[in-house]
């Protein structure tokens, strides 16, 4: 994994410098980002971490999110806004002259970049503006030059965050072996995934961890269907179908050959459909083939399967041989591909 410092080292401190770091739901990117934040925040005279603008935004509003910006680098509670175009204002009048780091968690709008942190003369010299995102052409509307792809952990990593996580240790009982084989395929080297994992195994005896596995391995386990199940959601409903389409059938084929058939159903869109999810990370072009981290793929599926739990043919895709065979059997095949 590359040093995520070196986005910060841009050159002259005198300017004020805006660094992405975009990535598919729990790969860590709050992690990365507060880890630059605490060893750098020495360097500034006014500090700010916003957490969960998307969240915050849709709760509270942008207005909220202004103030609470305000306050925290102002260290003044009293600030009230009561209009954006009256927040921006103040942020310019009240910020250009301080050295500011700022560091936006988990941004999924432009408007809400444009309201907070507009361009970088609304903020002193030598400032820094951190912005974290599934979205990466986000960063690329707002004018964020450089950016940085948080990578699932590598083996070592992944192994060192589950034993944490599940036994607060680094020294296993080699009755264990498996069953930390087995969630590490799980898990695919997303943090999310090895921390639940990783905490539900904790001191649990091993027929009730490899019991614990076999579920997460047929259903998606819940709390990790719903972060990574953000990013669909912020999907056009065309783009959603390409999503799903892939997840179901054309994890690993070539990215020529899925366009190809994928046009024959959505024509022209096609190409900008599979921009979009390369832009929000749930696609990957690797090698002119087109991937899905693991996890990513499961829960596309299991949007499938959450459209008829009970009668496979009564969903919209099947891709399971024993689904197939069961609905060729029953003859119940309802408006659906395989």
């Amino acid at each position: 994994m590359h040093n995520v410092n070196s986005l910060l080292d841009l050159g002259s401190n005198d300017l004020v410098h805006m660094v992405g770091i975009h990535g598919i739901g729990g790969i860590g990117k709050t992690t990365v980002a507060r880890a630059v934040y605490n060893s750098i925040s020495y360097q500034f005279e006014s500090l700010c971490f916003l957490e969960d603008v998307r969240g915050n935004s849709m709760k509270f509003g942008l207005v909220h999110l202004q103030q609470t910006m305000l306050s925290q680098i102002c260290r003044d509670e009293h600030i009230n806004i009561g209009h954006l175009t009256d927040g921006i204002s103040v942020i310019r009048q009240r910020l250009c002259q301080k050295k500011v780091l700022l560091v936006l968690d988990d941004v999924d709008d432009l408007k809400q970049l444009q309201v907070i942190a507009g361009v970088s003369d609304w903020f002193g010299s030598g400032s820094r503006v951190i912005i974290t995102t599934r979205d990466k052409h986000l960063l690329a509307s707002h004018g964020v030059e450089r950016a940085y792809a948080v990578e699932a952990l590598n083996e070592r990593e992944s192994l060192d965050l589950l034993c944490w996580n599940a036994f607060k240790t680094d020294q296993v009982d080699p009755i264990y072996a498996d069953v930390l084989k087995r969630a590490l395929t799980f898990a695919s080297g997303l943090p999310l995934a090895l921390q639940v994992v990783g905490s539900y195994l904790f001191g649990r005896n091993i027929n009730e961890c490899i019991s614990a596995l076999d579920l997460y391995e047929r259903v998606p386990e819940k709390h990790i269907q719903t972060v990574l199940k953000i990013s669909y959601d912020s999907l056009e409903e065309e783009e959603q179908s390409i999503f799903l389409d892939i997840a179901c059938f054309f994890n690993g084929h070539k990215l020529e050959d899925v366009t190809d058939l994928l046009s024959a159903h959505y024509g022209e869109s096609t190409k900008y459909g599979i921009e979009e999810l390369i832009e929000k990370s749930l696609i990957k072009i690797d090698g002119g083939l087109v991937t899905l981290h693991n996890l990513i793929q499961d829960m596309g599926r299991e949007i499938v399967r959450q459209e008829s739990p009970i009668e496979p043919g009564k969903r919209s895709r099947l891709w399971s041989y024993e689904d197939v065979l069961h609905v060729l059997q029953e003859n119940s095949v309802s408006n659906l591909l395989i």
